[in-house]
């Protein structure tokens, strides 16, 4: 899904940005139980038994990428929904990190751990991105610092063998590095909003970035994404403002102003 979505946006490819709502939309319609709750599988319309901490943490990390794509407020409100149910099931506030199991499933011997990167991502490295990015667009540090308990778990192991720790090795890139966090007030679909958004999201790589998107008039997003609080347009013209820990830059309005920004260049 978050393949998907990146690539419709890469390509300009709408029907790769349709496929990913639409698997995205099952997920959390069809693989939930009447609480809300996360589900392993699905088949034949029958559902499965509760999911682990990878099924929370890899779908809450679909949903920021499905926002900064399409710009609808469902997919920030699903992230921090999902990334609530992860501290609330799964973290372990005494020693730090995530348990597989949640604390409703079945009692076991011992609660496990998964800390490795497969073929699919630990639970805990997951968690570790996501919860970051949930905290730098929300400014929330309870979500960062739980994100960060995981990495603590495996920081000798990330130098001893790096290779069986990708995604948490991109998790502390995410920790260490300049990380712009980006709000763009404009008509989404208009095209000075849309020259804007390209310039954090496709003209150049930057894996490490948080975007967040309103119309002038949009007061539920301004409302529920602490980003874009208190951020206008500019006499009906979108404009950006570059911020980092929600401190921020004179906004801009011009994409290569923007870019100068991002870039650390002087326009």
């Amino acid at each position: 899904m978050s393949a998907l979505a990146e690539a419709g946006r890469a390509f300009d490819e709408q029907r790769y940005v349709e496929v990913a709502v639409a698997a995205a939309d099952f997920v959390l319609t069809r693989l939930r139980d009447g609480s809300g709750r996360l589900l392993r599988a699905w088949r034949g319309g029958k559902p499965g038994r509760s999911g682990y901490a990878d099924d929370h943490a890899l779908m809450a990390e679909v949903c920021p990428r499905l926002y900064e794509t399409t710009f609808d407020i469902r997919w920030f409100d699903e992230a921090r929904a999902l990334a609530d149910e992860l501290l609330r099931l799964f973290w372990d506030r005494e020693r730090g990190g995530f348990f597989q199991t949640g604390s409703d499933a079945e009692r076991l011997v011992v609660r496990p751990k998964e800390l490795f990167d497969n073929a699919v991502p630990s639970g805990n490295s997951a968690a570790a991105d996501v919860l970051q990015r949930v905290a730098l667009m929300t400014g929330e540090q309870e979500y960062e610092g739980s994100g960060l308990s995981a990495l603590r778990l495996v920081r000798e192991q990330l130098a001893d063998a790096p290779t069986g720790f990708g995604q948490a090795l991109s998790a502390l890139d995410l920790y260490v590095s300049r990380v712009p966090e980006v709000a763009v007030i404009g008509d989404p679909q208009g095209e000075d909003t849309r020259a804007l958004v390209a310039e954090v999201t496709t003209k150049r790589f930057l894996p490490n970035h948080v975007l967040a998107v309103a119309g002038p008039d949009d007061d539920q997003s301004r409302e529920k994404v602490a980003l874009l609080r208190d951020r206008v347009a500019d006499d009906g013209k979108a404009i950006a403002y570059v911020c980092e820990r929600f401190v921020c830059r004179l906004p801009i309005g011009q994409p290569e102003e923007l870019a100068a920004q991002l870039t650390g260049r002087r326009s």
